[in-house]
């Protein structure tokens, strides 16, 4: 496992990056979040070229964890993130204890779907049917929502955090690809360069302000207004 980490020495928050939960989302989330450290290590002027696991850079936001790919591919049996059995599973155990070690205040877990899955995740009946609000698309089929209510526990109620979905087989595309990988990097420049949540938000809200409406209502509504997206 990979793992970029961004500094800054004064108090700021930490933030922490996932990518490739599961399955073969690796090959699809890797890339992108690579680029996202490249980023990271340009404001100090580096190139980043071949540089992984524990880089210590000065972002000017605080503490940036970036983990590509959090499995090998096809390494552990596919479980879903919404259910107990994934965090007892080898790859849920390094993800809480990634969490646990590092205590972030921004979280961001991407994941990505094959065209199949689109309207199961966006069903406005998700909720009724599996107990978890849909995902919003945000532009391009990318979709955003809240994380896995189960790992949601972990983080304290002020925490941010937010699920990433990518569709797959617009990433390969020929046509496509790169441009989708540019809109997802977007949001998490935002992520990366924001230093507080209210700063963070009203960013998104001026992006996206109908989409990120409609994620923030549909929080709401599961939470019942006792968090803050995300």
């Amino acid at each position: 496992m990979e793992k970029y980490r961004l500094t800054h020495s004064g108090k700021r928050p930490t933030k922490l990056f996932v990518g490739g939960l599961h399955g073969d989302e690796g090959l699809y989330t890797a890339p992108i979040l690579e680029r996202l450290a490249r980023d990271g290590l340009s404001v100090r002027g580096g190139t980043g070229a071949g540089v992984s696991i524990d880089i210590d850079i000065d972002t000017g936001t605080g503490e940036s964890i970036i983990v590509p790919s959090l499995v090998e591919e096809r390494k552990y049996r596919y479980i879903g993130v919404l259910f107990d059995e994934y965090y007892r599973s080898e790859a849920g155990t390094k993800l809480l204890q990634l969490i646990r070690e590092h205590k972030p205040s921004f979280y961001f877990e991407l994941h990505s779907y094959g065209r199949q899955s689109y309207s199961q995740l966006t069903d406005s009946e998700r909720l009724k049917k599996i107990g978890v609000p849909p995902f919003v698309d945000l532009d391009d089929g990318i979709l955003i929502g809240s994380i896995a209510p189960i790992l949601r526990r972990e983080f304290a109620a002020s925490d941010f955090c937010m699920t990433i979905e990518l569709p797959k087989w617009k990433i390969v595309s020929e046509n496509e690809g790169e441009c989708i990988k540019e809109k997802v990097l977007e949001v998490l420049r935002i992520g990366l360069t924001k230093a507080d949540r209210e700063e963070m938000m009203r960013e998104f809200r001026i992006r996206y302000p109908a989409e990120v409406k409609m994620a923030e209502e549909l929080f709401y509504r599961y939470y019942r207004n006792q968090l803050n997206p995300f």
